[in-house]
């Protein structure tokens, strides 16, 4: 997966990361959306700091459910929708 290869790359996580440093990641990005702003991002002018602090949450997120070996995030993904949709019915 993507993120779980651009995490490699970073020095985010390491081939022997446990998946606790992944669940830190994700800590680490939700406070840093938590003081995010409306404003342009200074990384992405295209896009505010809340829209790329909730973006990097949600890659945070995928590569944690890689490295806990989650088989098909794509379908964990749907049917939890699809669980949340039938709720409100």
């Amino acid at each position: 997966m993507q993120c779980e290869e651009v995490a490699l790359v970073n020095g985010i996580i390491t081939p022997l990361s446990s998946p606790g440093v992944s669940l830190y990641e994700i800590s680490r990005k939700w406070r840093e959306l938590c003081n995010a702003t409306s404003i342009r991002s200074k990384n992405l002018p295209e896009w505010s700091e809340k829209e790329e602090g909730a973006a990097e949450v949600i890659i945070a997120s995928l590569t944690f459910l890689q490295r806990i070996g989650c088989s098909d995030i794509e379908k964990l993904l749907r049917d939890i929708l699809e669980h949340h949709r039938r709720q409100t019915l």
